[in-house]
């Protein structure tokens, strides 16, 4: 089967680059003809390994720096863009001619679904509903009219996928919705011995992983347990305010900022307890493989996401978002109970089957059976 993804582009360290990057080069691997076609690659290479079995097409339209244009400036120049976008690819396609095209929810959102050349359209949200509202909250009208258009254009594409069975009602009645999760795409033999005296998160510096929140909250860690270490793995620039923040408040010495990784699974299996923050999540893949090594989570119970994952007192802890002593008493209780801490890391690992990547590409496979009748 020819499949089509479409992106801005495959050098960002992102969580979406990572999660088409191991679709396309599982879908790659098991015999399908993958491209991956980008708006935006402009000849830098890969973030993530890419499989040598899958094409690249970029389409140098040149969106990137656009959304910190003046909304004068995104007028005058991203509908000229929009028409390039709906030429390259229509070009693309037809010549092509793929079973399944891909939108992962970027600009292409507006040009795939006025494209005549016989595949089947898929839209992926890799964000939550919420996300997308909150995001444009503080942008008057052009905000309203473009959570308004994305709302007419989710309705064009024969599937439309989230990832959450919370997130799915958000998007209202709509006919062609569908949820599938993200894949765990490690299935380790190595299980963490949570021994070490370390808790670990992982994610982009930045409003949504809410970190600030995290290093307030191990002020209340660190008195009850001064002898445990937070490591943060941030991709992007070191943010030299939340480093202000951990001096000012003392802690120095046992949170540390580390910038991010291509393999940090090393870093799970050293690590004891994994702690999310954030505001919002799409899923949170971070979870996913923190639970495959056996580490127990302790996340805030945001949209959207933590909640599909964690089994509250099972596998983890799920606390009010934005309640840092509740986030702390969950870690500092995983921190003092050796039993408890190996009992929901064992639960973890048992959990994150689930989302195992046989289990979730086997929805994505029949999914491309269903809509081009190939049974």
């Amino acid at each position: 089967m020819k499949i089509v993804y479409c992106i801005l582009n495959t050098w960002y360290s992102g969580g979406l680059t990572r999660v088409i990057a191991n679709k396309a080069n599982y879908l790659a691997e098991a015999g399908h003809e993958v491209t991956i076609v980008t708006t935006d690659q402009l000849g830098k290479g890969h973030f993530y390994e890419m499989s040598d079995k899958i094409n690249f097409v970029d389409l140098r339209i040149h969106y990137v720096g656009f959304d910190d244009k003046s909304l004068l400036g995104k007028l005058r120049e991203v509908p000229k863009r929009i028409v390039w976008h709906y030429k390259r690819l229509r070009k693309f396609l037809n010549e092509w001619k793929p079973d399944i095209v891909i939108s992962t929810f970027g600009r292409e959102l507006f040009v795939l679904p006025f494209i005549k050349d016989g595949s089947k359209k898929i839209l992926e949200a890799h964000s939550s509903h919420f996300t997308w509202i909150d995001s444009r909250k503080d942008k008057g009208l052009f905000g309203k009219f473009h959570t308004w258009l994305d709302a007419q254009m989710v309705r064009r594409f024969d599937k439309f996928i989230v990832l959450t069975e919370e997130d799915k009602p958000d998007w209202g009645k709509l006919f062609n919705i569908m949820v599938i999760p993200n894949a765990n795409t490690i299935a380790p033999e190595e299980t963490a011995a949570l021994d070490n005296k370390v808790a670990i998160a992982a994610g982009r510096y930045g409003y949504q992983k809410n970190f600030e929140s995290l290093v307030r909250a191990w002020k209340y860690v660190h008195e009850a347990c001064p002898d445990w270490k937070l490591n943060i793995f941030g991709g992007g620039v070191v943010n030299a305010g939340l480093q202000g923040l951990i001096d000012e408040l003392v802690l120095t010495n046992v949170v540390v900022l580390n910038p991010s990784k291509r393999n940090i699974f090393e870093d799970y299996l050293q690590s004891s307890i994994y702690v999310l923050s954030s505001r919002y999540e799409g899923l949170g893949m971070v979870l996913l493989e923190a639970q495959a090594y056996g580490v127990p989570l302790v996340s805030y119970d945001c949209k959207c996401g933590p909640r599909d994952i964690i089994e509250d007192g099972k596998n983890g802890f799920l606390v009010k978002t934005g309640d840092e002593k509740a986030l702390a008493d969950a870690i500092i209780r995983l921190a003092k109970d050796e039993q408890l801490r190996k009992e929901m890391g064992r639960k973890a690992k048992l959990h994150s089957q689930k989302f195992s990547e046989e289990a979730i590409m086997k929805k994505w496979n029949d999914l491309f059976m269903e809509l081009t009748n190939k049974h």
